[in-house]
């Protein structure tokens, strides 16, 4: 379909599979390596200047070459320079930040370096996402071990060398609050960096938002504060990703421990975070009820983007959801879907994406459990065609309107 490309990374390697974020360095699209049936370090790149389904537009460097324990990433962080792929579970939740500098040869290992974040604390492993303020990176923490969700945070200083044990700090959140702890990716918004709530453990899922003020010191208490999501709406609980556009922080709905939710949070970073008239709530679900259950967000200046998942136990989908950012965040009208599995059943199970030149790309994760993609979708931003506004029918999709 015209406006929705496909390209099947297996054509090439049956390993290239399973991926967990997509970066752009300005010209290439990096998808991070994450499990294709185990913990595999198999970087995926897309030349934009070749058309997308060509074979020749796409090449593959498995970091293991630099170190055997460099694998199972989630997300991957770019600082105009250097792409920083984050260490989540590699057989053990490990540390092991793996660097690539995009001015050198891509299939080159001395093009890529490791550094171990165990080095500076045996707790700093098992990241998921995290973000670049301009001079430092921030690690998200998640787990320690499949049982025990952390809050340590781990920075690292990109004006000092990657090597240097002086140039990463660590601070636990837990000096802060005891449920300050299993957080899905960061964001920076203007003087702050926002942690995302996302699960404490077991069915417990969790609102407690961080926020670091960067003026003051990383390890200082001062510098940090709280806000719990769920005094706003109870189910306001189990994020995965956000995005920051124009001083407002939007937040992507995943799980709040009983199902997959679509409540979208905003709010208005020039606000105080007590501020009750700076946060929103919008619940895609009530519009669409299949648009919940989304790994991460996206912002092309003009619309937020929510990248499609998992409904539950089985039900992995490809609903794509947009909002329109000139409009009302609460007007249902500025809210539209493209479900992509209609377009071919196997775009579906998505983690995390990203924008270059109007296009958005998705990384393919999982069709269902245990079946890992390589199917990369990239979707015309121009075309209006494939999305549908609720009320209406779309041509392309029809039934769509209310899934």
């Amino acid at each position: 379909m015209d406006g929705v490309e496909r390209f099947d990374l297996c054509s090439i390697h049956p390993a290239n599979r399973g991926f967990s974020g997509a970066v752009s360095d300005g010209r290439f699209i990096y998808l991070v390596p994450l499990n294709n049936g185990e913990s595999h370090g198999r970087v995926a790149r897309h030349d934009t200047q070749i058309a997308f389904d060509d074979p020749a537009a796409w090449e593959a460097f498995d970091s293991t070459q630099v170190n055997p324990g460099s694998r199972g990433f989630v997300d991957g962080v770019f600082d105009g320079r250097y792409l920083y792929l984050v260490p989540f579970f590699n057989d053990k939740h490990h540390g092991q930040v793996t660097r690539y500098d995009t001015r050198m040869p891509f299939a080159e290992a001395s093009s890529w370096s490791v550094f171990d974040t165990t080095l500076v604390s045996a707790n700093s492993r098992g990241f998921v996402s995290g973000c670049f303020d301009g001079r430092y990176f921030y690690l998200a923490p998640y787990q320690l071990d499949q049982s025990t969700q952390h809050g340590q945070i781990t920075r690292y200083d990109t004006s000092r060398d990657f090597n240097e044990l002086d140039a990463w700090k660590v601070f636990n959140l837990a000096a802060v609050h005891p449920d300050s702890r299993g957080f899905h990716s960061a964001v920076c918004a203007g003087e702050h960096v926002y942690f995302v709530p996302y699960h404490l453990g077991g069915k417990h899922y969790s609102g407690l938002m961080m926020r670091h003020d960067r003026r003051l010191e990383f390890d200082c208490e001062a510098a940090w504060e709280c806000f719990d999501l769920t005094s706003i709406h109870e189910g306001c609980r189990g994020y995965v990703g956000g995005v920051c556009h124009d001083g407002m922080l939007y937040l992507s709905p995943y799980i709040d421990g009983k199902d997959r939710h679509g409540r979208v949070i905003r709010f208005n970073t020039r606000a105080q975070l007590t501020e009750a008239n700076a946060w929103s709530v919008f619940d895609c679900a009530g519009v669409n009820s299949g648009s919940r259950g989304f790994f991460g967000a996206i912002c092309d200046g003009r619309h937020l983007f929510l990248v499609p998942h998992c409904r539950g136990v089985g039900a992995y989908h490809g609903q794509l959801t947009r909002h329109e950012l000139a409009m009302d965040f609460n007007d249902a009208a500025s809210w539209s879907f493209c479900d992509l599995a209609r377009v071919e059943p196997a775009c579906r199970g998505f983690m995390g994406g990203a924008v270059h030149a109007g296009k958005l790309y998705l990384a393919p994760y999982e069709i269902d459990a245990g079946r890992h993609s390589g199917l990369a979708v990239r979707i015309d931003l121009d075309r209006e065609d494939i999305w549908t506004v609720p009320g209406t029918v779309n041509p392309f999709f029809p039934g769509a309107d209310r899934a």
